[in-house]
């Protein structure tokens, strides 16, 4: 009954490929025919018997099977990149590196799965798995963020104490558009106003606004002027007039220069903030043309539409929810735009094959390569941009000239003291809590301009978010791309990472494989045979 079963279902493969061999094997192992058709769909031998094995009541017919394994290899996704390249520092592994060995498996042009051994990988190339950010406390950041700031790089190891470049170039809190309307369970809701609110801050974000605060520093300053006037006062030995003449000369200039460098601190903070929202205004428009574009393009083939779709859908993803240093991973390894320009390459030469230089979308092709370059141009000024913060060294120079200012200042009353008692007069004391709470509101200011996606002063996202929910909702809603496309990122597995690189294809990472100790690299290089 088996073998009966087996020659029916053969027999039917047979006839549905053209194939005109009658001579069909009976036998348990499957014939050439029948064993070329699974292995170019992907199916290995315990898939075929579970095929040739499986009985009536299960209703498993092996074309039906092979069609929904091909289907579903099609629109199979891959992770953005692989995270144990996130991060290249950190401590080595054990062994000696020049011996050790990496393998990268990856498919070929022709379809054939290769292995890459790299007998003396970089020096710099070492894993380290990125670990989610841990919250700091906000005492605790404010406290580093003006150690930092006011004593880098002469007391301080910025590096350990606060990674101002890795913070500038990985932007780990960056986001253009509120999370929640492009969860999975929100997709197909429709958009509205609530979703281009503004995102909510986090807690004592925008504390240094508050009055508390400028209050509590300004009765600080007040308090503290009288000792700092008594501890200044023992080391200045000359007298009333020659002190006049000094400070006279000394704290006009000073405060000429101090507010030369305010104004470019502002003028450049604004300017980068201004850059970013327009880029990225751009940018999501552009993109809402070019899913149009290729969509029109695409009308005629389903796979291509997808494919297409899902790209859009990782850049908004990218845009929502990814950081600056996740979206330059991306870009190295699998570049969404990169992947759009591969099927308008693909759509061109299957016209060509079809039709020769008789077909008419070569203007829509063209005008898509344009929208796609225009793309490329506004995502590379964002991203530039977005890392153009002020290094610690120049708050480093505007608390300097904050603290000449106030010590000019409380020089220039020691004159007025009373020796008697010893201690200023109160309006002396007032002003200069004063002067000490406008410019820690300066410096406060400016530092919160320093992190546009943080604090008070963010980036708009009204135009640009309502820009990639317009994408979103015609993916969400397209007969192609209804229920095909995904806005989630896709997890790798624990240690195996496959990503399919545009114009290159797979690529296999695995992370046992990633600077092999020497006594396993024999064994491995066995395995690989």
């Amino acid at each position: 009954m088996n073998s009966l079963l087996q020659f029916i279902l053969l027999l039917n493969v047979h006839r549905a490929n053209g194939f005109v061999n009658t001579k069909v094997s009976t036998s348990l192992r499957p014939s050439v025919p029948f064993k070329a058709l699974y292995k170019t769909n992907g199916l290995e031998d315990d898939d075929l018997s579970t095929i040739i094995t499986s009985s009536d009541d299960e209703k498993c017919h092996p074309c039906e099977e092979i069609k929904s394994r091909k289907k579903q290899k099609k629109r199979q996704r891959s992770p953005d990149f692989p995270s144990m390249f996130y991060n290249t520092r950190g401590e080595r592994q054990k062994g000696n590196p020049e011996k050790n060995a990496v393998r990268i498996r990856f498919r070929d042009e022709f379809g054939i799965d290769r292995t890459l051994n790299a007998e003396k990988p970089p020096k710099a190339r070492i894993v380290n798995v990125p670990q989610p950010p841990v919250k700091t406390p906000f005492i605790q950041r404010l406290l580093l963020s003006f150690i930092g700031a006011s004593l880098d790089p002469v007391f301080f190891d910025t590096d350990k104490l606060l990674p101002t470049a890795k913070r500038t170039r990985l932007l780990t809190g960056r986001t253009y558009a509120r999370k929640e309307p492009f969860a999975a369970e929100n997709v197909t809701v429709p958009p509205s106003l609530d979703d281009l609110a503004a995102i909510p801050r986090e807690n004592f974000e925008g504390f240094w606004i508050s009055t508390p605060y400028r209050l509590g520093v300004f009765l600080l300053s007040y308090w503290s002027f009288p000792f700092l006037t008594k501890f200044l006062d023992s080391f200045v030995t000359m007298a009333p007039s020659a002190l006049d003449e000094i400070t006279g000369k000394f704290t006009p200039g000073i405060s000429i220069l101090y507010g030369t460098f305010i104004s470019l601190t502002l003028q450049i903070l604004y300017n980068r903030q201004r850059d970013i929202q327009d880029h990225v205004a751009t940018e999501s428009s552009l993109l809402v043309v070019q899913i149009r574009t290729l969509l029109s393009l695409f009308k005629e083939n389903r796979e291509l539409s997808i494919e297409a779709g899902q790209c859009v859908a990782d850049q908004i993803r990218t845009l929502v929810r990814s950081s600056r240093g996740a979206e330059l991973m991306l870009l190295m390894y699998s570049d969404p735009y990169s992947r759009l320009l591969e099927l308008i390459d693909r759509h061109e030469d299957d016209l060509h094959q079809k039709y020769g230089n008789s077909h008419g979308s070569q203007s829509r092709l063209t005008y898509a390569r344009d929208v796609l370059k225009d793309l490329f141009k506004m995502r590379t000024a964002r991203l530039s941009d977005e890392c153009q913060a002020l290094p610690p060294t120049h708050f480093l120079i505007l608390n300097s000239l904050t603290i000449l200012i106030l010590l000019g200042y409380t020089i220039s009353i020691l004159p007025t003291v009373p020796l008697a008692t010893g201690e200023p007069s109160n309006e002396s004391s007032l002003l200069f809590g004063s002067l000490s709470a406008i410019y820690v509101l300066f410096y406060d200011f400016a530092n919160d301009l320093n992190n546009p996606f943080q604090g008070v002063y963010q980036v708009r996202r009204s135009c640009t978010a309502s820009h990639l929910l317009e994408a979103k909702w015609l993916i969400a809603n397209h007969p192609f791309l209804r229920g095909e496309v995904e806005f989630d990122e896709v997890y790798e597995e624990p240690e195996c990472v496959q990503i399919r690189s545009p114009g290159l294809g797979d690529f296999w990472f695995e992370r046992g494989d990633i600077y092999l100790d020497a006594d396993l690299k024999q064994k491995r290089m066995d395995d690989l045979g």
